[in-house]
C-alpha cells in the first residue's frame, strides 16, 4: 500500500534530500498550519550544516532556492512569511559559546514583544529566533523564565488561539527541545478523526536516527501512554511494521 511505500521511500533517502522533498511538498499544500510546521522543522530541528545541505539539495532537485519558494508561496501572509523566510535562510553559529549579557538583553526584548505587546512575530523576535545559535537561545530562554517566572513556550501556549504564537512556539521547541515538538506531531496525527499518515510517517522517519529515544520519553510523560501503543492502535499491516521498527523497543 501507498503508506508503507511512502514510508520506505522517505526512509531510504539521504536526510538532506528527504527534507528538501518534504519542504517542496509542504509549499504546495493548501490548508492548515501543519505544512508550515514542516518548514520550521527543516530549518530549526537539525544542525546549521544540515540546513545548508537541504538548501543545496532543494536547488538541485527543483531548480529554485528554498528561500525564494517560501517567499513566493501564496499560502503564507506577513509576518509569518517573513519569519519562515528568515528561518530557512539562516546559518547559525554551531559552537557552544554563549554571551550571558546578550542572553539577558534579548530575553527582555522577547518579553516586551511576546508578553507585553502580544506581537509574537515582532521584528526583534524574528531576528533573535532566526539568527542566534541554539546554546545562545537556550540561555536566553532560561533568563526569560528566571526573570518572568514563566517559560516562553508556556506564555505562547497560553495564547494558543493565536496562530503566530503557535508558530513561534513550534520554532522555540524545534530549536531547543525538538522531542517536545515531534511528540506533539505524532500525537496529533493519531488523535482525532482518521490518522494523518503523512505527518506520522514524517515525524517517525525523520527522528528515527536522531532523537527517537527522547521523543518516546517525552511522549510517555506528556500523554501517559507510549508511542508504540498509539501506533499499534492506529495503524496496521506492513506500514505498522515499518513504523514500529523505526520507533524501536520501548
Amino acid at each position: 500500500p501507498a503508506t508503507s511505500r511512502g514510508a520506505m521511500t522517505l526512509w531510504a533517502m539521504d536526510p538532506a534530500a528527504r527534507d528538501a522533498k518534504l519542504a517542496y511538498k509542504a509549499l504546495r499544500k493548501k490548508g492548515g498550519d501543519r505544512h508550515a510546521w514542516v518548514l520550521i522543522e527543516v530549518a530549526c530541528a537539525s544542525s546549521p550544516d544540515h540546513l545548508v545541505a537541504v538548501r543545496k539539495a532543494y536547488c538541485s532537485a527543483y531548480g529554485s532556492s528554498l528561500e525564494e519558494d517560501v517567499a513566493a508561496c501564496p499560502l503564507y501572509k506577513e509576518p509569518l512569511k517573513q519569519f519562515l523566510v528568515r528561518l530557512v535562510s539562516s546559518y547559525r553559529y554551531g559552537g557552544e559559546h554563549v554571551d550571558g549579557e546578550l542572553a539577558r538583553a534579548e530575553a527582555a526584548d522577547l518579553h516586551g514583544a511576546v508578553a507585553a505587546k502580544k506581537q509574537p512575530l515582532h521584528g526583534d523576535v524574528v531576528r533573535i529566533v532566526s539568527s542566534r545559535s541554539k546554546p545562545q537561545l537556550k540561555a536566553t530562554f532560561q533568563h526569560y523564565k528566571q526573570e518572568h517566572g514563566k517559560a516562553i513556550d508556556e506564555v505562547l501556549e497560553g495564547n494558543r488561539n493565536d496562530k503566530l504564537s503557535a508558530m513561534l512556539k513550534t520554532a522555540v521547541w524545534c530549536l531547543t527541545s525538538p522531542e517536545k515538538h515531534f511528540a506533539e506531531v505524532i500525537r496529533s496525527s493519531i488523535i482525532g478523526l482518521g490518522t494523518d499518515e503523512e505527518s506520522l510517517t514524517r515525524a517517525i522517519v525523520s527522528r528515527a536516527e536522531v532523537d527517537m529515544k527522547k521523543v518516546k520519553e517525552e511522549y510517555k510523560v506528556r500523554y501517559k501512554t507510549t508511542v508504540t501503543k498509539d501506533v499499534v492502535g492506529d495503524t496496521s499491516g506492513y506500514y505498522q511494521g515499518i513504523l514500529l521498527t523505526l520507533i524501536g523497543a520501548e
